[in-house]
């Protein structure tokens, strides 16, 4: 019985084959499965005449040789059915007749039936007798010797890699299973058993039938004289990893005794996830999730499962003990396993494995080349401009912010001091309540966690690792896009002055000077993520030496290159696009519609790219609750809200994210506005912004694949500038009665990388056009270099000027003379050396107290008498303890219309109070102070400033201590006193217990509110306990265990307590906290898995070792890479070496 599915390459030499046997064939059966080719006209025409030719459908090869014995395409039926034959002929019942199943691709030696049946004939046990399977193409090498099965339903070829046929298992005779290419089998028995069970419809069936034939008693044995030539790429492509996963797992189940089952099923999905972790450090992670699905679909198939366990059932004669010694034993299988993974890593060695060619060692002939190149010194290494370019930056961040070098933290502009633990930042960025004033629902900001990864390079002092990373923003971003840069040149030249003007940016100098910590991360880090979605789609830049070897003609291929995809570098790509995202919210729906628009047209080649944003948005899930109500939540820039004045569109073209007045003097500058009065911060902004601009157009003329990915960069710079123009209609929050709109710093940011990019294409093409000695350009082309150069450095030269000039001689005001005000174009700097708390040291100790008391910060705004009130807990106000929640709280209504959002009563009652303590009047304060657990006032004034100070010296309750760093401060002194305090001093809390009349009996410790087992006595009825929180049903209490009845008190949350004592335990619990913190774990996990780099040859060793062990054939890396044929072998097609011109010569500039 031949069965034919799309093999008309193979058809007629497998039909001549069977013709010509030894054995003639006595009935030939012909099955074509929903061929597509000619396969049905080549059986008709090539098998001998009145051999019935059945149509079938494409449902695999045993419902194929199903419809053959049949007669007719059957329909789904029940496994372990007992068959039909009215196709076979009808024989004389004393006579066995036999069934050979032949595969379209699999041609039999002359003699194999005859030795088939030999060994039939004269072992009557034997119901089942197999083929010796060789490669079609290389008839030496061995596919498989019969089938081995380990404890886990692995099928088994045991033969190496590449392993010759030399006779070494012509031994072998009883064995578990045999290939069905050339399977000999009973008629009777088939019948009996039921031919090959329908839920196996691929790789498995074969193992399957000669397991149920083992258990009812029979023999199945390999014949190594019966040889079978097979093509084991056909077998691939239609019996990969995933079928023989599937296959593996449901013969378990299938076998299985039925109390082992649910274990079984268990361990077959845990095997599938740690095979997944396996396949993600080998950057398969495909291979790993296509096992999990092939596991979890033979795992949840019970009605398959279960008439293929009854029919298993009805057919068993023997015990399932007695197949278990034909089982391979672990240790064998765990052999061959390395084995394969070794052969798997082997390296193809190129020369004499040193890396060089002999070519580039051997004499040229010409004795005076010869001595030239020796004489000639040795070219410096290329990572000697990076070097130049974070030394040059480092001493310029030096000059400019040496006013901070050795502060113990930072705050000014958008600037706060971090928490000084890593469990207090932690705890911001993973909770679901917001501890700003009392309190608000919400997950912290994802840029909390990235402050926490910051933070664990201080070693336990969080704040000086902010400092020290504020310090080398300037550094890092020039070494980061020299990095980025290698991607699109190879020129040393344009590297190091892409990095200086990078790190020297308008865009990342006003962000240190605002203390936008947000804007300053993206500087940093956007030209990692551009260099990660470059090589994650094979288009990274070769190094130059790469030229001088020569390819192979099956070359090793090398990921992110050659339109190889490389997934470490989409890992890198998603973890940097991720720090990103957290630090600007409102880039992360253009960083996802970008990542589509490119992904599209890229097809297999960009199968990489689309988990690049994956992170971003597992991380942006903790702000979709509040964003349902809000949806300026996810527009929120991190730290302190801050208004601007956006630039003009050409003002950010320029590289300039704050409007100046482009007539004004700049700082620096004033001596030529002393020689010549004029726009000099114009002239200024164009020193910096046009020269990269120009070199940018230039690098559109670039050809190639280069010239493709700096199109591609302008598309993404130009798109995102537009972006940031349109989201400055969409305020998210309000402060001073201004609204402020997501910062331009990092839109201009990502625009700039585009633009640096094409303008080191454009260096790279000038460069190709002087070396092109047929060019008619290259006359102009050195010059243009040289003044292209000239340029670029005075625009560093003026970035710098601007910056550090109002930092080392003051502001250029008085330098100005009469020619008018300046302009520092929003380079000024707001960030100042502070303390790490920013509460006086009593105030803060009581906060950090288990009581975790607050305190009341006023501050006067403006000169019309307004003030502003801030509750701060702990040591004070932290960045981290910063949040979009709160940022956005203050405005309502749709995006592009918001409205003031008014006050609750929470809000109401501390503007109450606040207006009692500025009035004068002798208004006691205590009651309201103690409801919002404020034992300290601080005003915020200079020492001289004592008006506002002396009426607070009046206000009852409040006991002056004096003048401190923080501001003046007053202690909150108790009226009554209370039982159990622990000092005459303690009044208040941020958990209270109340009684029925509603006064104050005991102090509870807690942490941010949270109560863990705190032992109660015996106390009244009708007592309360009273947070100082607003009042949210996420709040939650037990009482010996027992939940507590929510209640309020005012504003705030409150639990009816029992009069017995008891054990309190108080806390804030989300719905999607769970499951969102797995999500993270196991995305994060998976990309940091992803992210380790292992050699190439490495790479898809799970899948290779899979594909090897069940079908004796795997591909190689390089085959597996070259499937998707869209291989670019050349670096470049418009940069290739030009006529007359050297590899070497190329790469020299």
């Amino acid at each position: 019985m031949v069965v034919a599915h799309d093999g008309e390459s193979f058809l007629p030499a497998t039909l001549e084959a069977l013709t010509t046997q030894t054995r003639p064939v006595d009935h030939f059966i012909g099955v074509d499965a929903g061929s597509q080719d000619n396969s049905a006209r080549i059986l008709t025409d090539s098998l001998p005449a009145g051999s019935p030719l059945v149509k079938a459908r494409a449902r695999g090869f045993g419902a194929s040789v199903r419809a053959g014995v049949t007669g007719e395409d059957a329909l789904p039926r029940r496994a372990g059915d007992p068959t039909t034959s009215g196709n076979l002929p009808t024989v004389d019942p004393e006579i066995q007749d036999w069934i050979w199943l032949i595969h379209d691709d699999s041609a039999p030696d002359s003699g194999a039936l005859e030795a088939l049946l030999e060994v039939v004939e004269t072992s009557p046990a034997v119901t089942i007798a197999g083929c010796k399977q060789l490669d079609r193409d290389q008839p030496r090498r061995l596919l498989d010797v019969g089938l081995g099965i380990s404890r886990w339903g692995e099928r088994l070829t045991m033969i190496d890699v590449d392993e010759l046929d030399q006779g070494q298992y012509d031994s072998r005779s009883d064995r578990f299973a045999v290939n069905s290419a050339g399977l000999l089998v009973r008629r009777d028995v088939w019948e009996d058993l039921g031919g090959f069970d329908p839920a196996l419809p691929g790789l498995g069936d074969d193992l399957d039938l000669c397991w149920r034939n083992r258990l009812a008693g029979n023999r199945v044995v390999v014949v190594p004289t019966a040889k079978m030539l097979h093509a084991p790429d056909k077998v691939r492509s239609i019996a990969g990893p995933l079928a023989g996963r599937r296959a593996e797992v449901y013969l378990r189940l299938k076998h299985a005794a039925a109390w082992k089952v649910p274990f079984v099923a268990l361990g077959a999905i845990l095997g599938s996830l740690f095979r997944l972790l396996i396949s993600l450090v080998a950057k398969d992670p495909a291979f790993g999730f296509g096992q999990l699905s092939s596991t979890l679909t033979a795992v949840f198939s019970p009605v398959a499962l279960r008439g293929s366990r009854r029919g298993a059932r009805r057919t068993r004669k023997v015990s399932r003990s007695l197949v278990r010694p034909l089982m391979v034993p672990r240790r064998e299988v765990w052999a061959h396993r390395r084995n394969l993974l070794q052969a798997a890593g082997t390296s193809t060695v190129l020369g004499d494995g040193s890396g060089v060619t002999a070519e580039a060692s051997n004499p040229s002939g010409d004795s005076s080349d010869d001595f030239a190149e020796l004489a000639a010194p040795t070219r410096t290494s290329s990572s000697v401009s990076a070097v130049i370019a974070v030394l040059a930056t480092a001493v310029v961040a030096l000059l400019g912010l040496r006013s901070v070098f050795g502060s113990g933290a930072l705050a000014g502009g958008s600037m706060l001091p971090v928490s000084d633990r890593l469990s207090g930042i932690w705890a911001h960025a993973t909770g679901w309540w917001q501890d700003l004033g009392t309190g608000m629902p919400g997950h912290g900001d994802p840029f909390d966690l990235v402050l926490w990864l910051l933070s664990l390079l201080g070693f336990g002092t969080p704040n000086t690792a902010i400092v020290v990373l504020y310090l080398a923003a300037m550094p890092l971003a020039a070494l980061f896009a020299w990095l980025a840069l290698g991607s699109v040149t190879a020129s040393r030249a344009a590297r190091l002055l892409g990095a200086l003007v990078w790190a020297l940016a308008p865009a990342l100098q006003v962000a240190l000077g605002s203390g936008r910590a947000g804007a300053i991360a993206v500087h940093v880090l956007i030209p990692l993520v551009g260099l990660g979605v470059i090589r994650a789609v094979g288009a990274g830049r070769p190094r130059a030496e790469q030229h001088a070897v020569p390819s192979p003609a099956d070359p090793p291929s090398k990921a992110g290159l050659h339109g190889v995809p490389s997934w470490t570098a989409a890992a890198g790509a998603a973890l940097a696009l991720a720090a990103v995202t957290a630090a600007s919210p409102s880039l992360l729906p253009l960083a996802v519609v970008l990542v589509v628009v490119l992904a599209i047209p890229l097809g297999r080649r960009a199968r990489t790219l689309w988990w690049v944003p994956v992170p971003s948005l597992v991380l942006a899930l903790g702000s979709v609750p509040a964003a349902l109500n809000n949806p300026r939540v996810l527009l929120a820039d991190p730290g302190v809200v801050q208004p601007f004045q956006a630039a003009d569109l050409w003002q950010q073209a320029l590289g300039f994210p704050v409007a100046f007045d482009p007539m004004a003097g700049a700082n620096g500058f004033g001596w030529a506005a002393n020689l010549l009065p004029g726009p000099w911060a114009f002239i200024a902004a164009l020193i910096v912004g046009v020269p990269l601009l120009l070199l940018a157009i230039v690098g559109l003329l670039r050809r190639g694949r280069r010239g493709a990915i700096i199109r591609t960069a302008w598309v993404v710079g130009v798109l995102t500038l537009a972006t940031g123009y349109a989201v400055q209609a969409l305020p998210f929050g309000v402060t001073a009665g201004r609204e402020v709109t997501p910062f331009t710093g990092p839109f201009v940011s990502v625009f700039m990388l585009g633009v640096l990019l094409s303008a080191a294409g454009g260096l790279d093409w000038m460069r190709s056009v002087r070396i092109h000695k047929t060019s008619r350009l290259r006359v102009i082309a050195g010059p243009a270099m040289a003044a292209a150069v000239v340029l670029v450095l005075a625009s560093a030269t003026v970035a710098t000027t601007l910056w550090l000039a109002p930092r080392t001689v003051g502001t250029a005001d008085a330098a100005a003379g009469e020619s008018g005000a300046t302009s520092d174009l929003g380079l000024g700097q707001a960030v100042l050396p502070v303390a790490a708390r920013t509460l006086p040291a009593t105030a803060a100790d009581r906060g950090n107290s288990p009581l975790q008391e607050r305190t009341l910060v006023l501050a006067p705004e403006g000169n019309d008498g307004a003030m502003s009130a801030t509750l701060m807990s702990g040591s004070g106000m932290s960045l981290d303890q910063l949040s979009a929640v709160s940022a956005s709280s203050r405005l309502t209504g749709t995006l592009t219309d918001p409205q003031a959002a008014p006050d609750d009563d929470s809000a109401k009652d501390l503007r109450s109070t606040v207006a009692g303590l500025a009035s004068g009047q002798a208004i006691d304060p205590r009651p309201e102070l103690a409801r919002f657990g404020v034992s300290f006032v601080v005003l915020q004034v200079p020492e001289g400033v004592s008006t506002l100070a002396g009426r607070l010296d009046g206000v009852p309750g409040l006991a002056p201590v004096g003048y401190t760093e923080a501001g003046w401060l007053w202690r909150v002194t108790p009226d009554t006193e209370i039982k159990d305090a622990e000092t005459p001093n303690e009044f208040t809390a941020r958990v209270r217990l109340l009684d029925a009349e509603g006064e104050t009996t005991s102090l509870i410790g807690s942490h941010a509110a949270r109560v863990q087992a705190h032992a109660l006595p015996n106390g009244p009825k009708g007592r309360t306990v009273v947070l100082a929180e607003r009042a949210d049903p996420g709040w939650e209490a037990t009482y010996d265990g027992k939940a507590l009845e929510s209640t309020t008190n005012g504003w705030a949350q409150a639990f009816k307590l029992p009069s017995g004592a008891g054990e309190l335990s108080i806390g804030y619990s989300a719905p999607w906290s769970l499951p969102l913190g797995i999500l993270m774990v196991l995305v994060f996990a998976g990309t940091l898995l992803l992210v380790i780099p292992i050699p190439a040859s490495r790479r898809f060793a799970a899948r290779r070792v899979e594909e090897f062990r069940t079908t004796g054939s795997a591909e190689s890396v390089w085959d597996i890479d070259d499937a998707d044929g869209e291989h670019l072998q050349d670096e470049d097609d418009g940069d290739a070496p030009l006529e007359g011109t050297s590899g070497a010569e190329e790469h020299k500039s």
